[in-house]
């Protein structure tokens, strides 16, 4: 499941993502990033991963399709969570997102994961949160 933080603003996503990722979680959540780069050029996200149990191989395939079409559209990427695989996580991403700067924070840093994705970034408009519960 994804589900949209409350502190989002403007071109700047948070997202929690939680549980096992399926098909229809992306189903639900490419095009609400997909309006967002289109408002606003490019984005950058924050990418919380508390209790990420993994993810389904179409949705792995959906993840794929959506990082290639938008690669040069993210900025910047946080991701915040355990270390045991993040940091691969983030590694990989880095291949896919060269333009974006992709930084892996352990769940302890998450304030300074926020600061880091939106430094530099003035935005007077809030994303209205939203939280995508699909799941098989």
């Amino acid at each position: 499941m994804f589900e949209i933080l409350e502190k989002s603003t403007g071109s700047v996503i948070g997202i929690k993502v939680q549980g096992k990722l399926v098909h229809e979680d992306y189903a639900q959540f490419v095009p609400r990033l997909e309006k967002l780069i289109k408002e606003h050029g490019s984005i950058r996200c924050y990418c919380e991963m508390a209790d990420f149990h993994g993810i389904t191989p179409h949705a792995l395939w959906d993840e794929l399709k959506f990082d290639v079409k938008h690669c040069k559209e993210i900025e910047r990427c946080a991701i915040v969570g355990d270390p045991s695989w993040h940091q691969w996580m983030t590694k990989m991403g880095q291949t896919i997102f060269r333009r974006a700067q992709m930084k892996y924070f352990d769940q302890s840093q998450s304030e300074e994961a926020w600061q880091w994705v939106c430094e530099g970034v003035e935005s007077n408009n809030r994303t209205e949160p939203e939280t995508t519960t699909a799941s098989a």
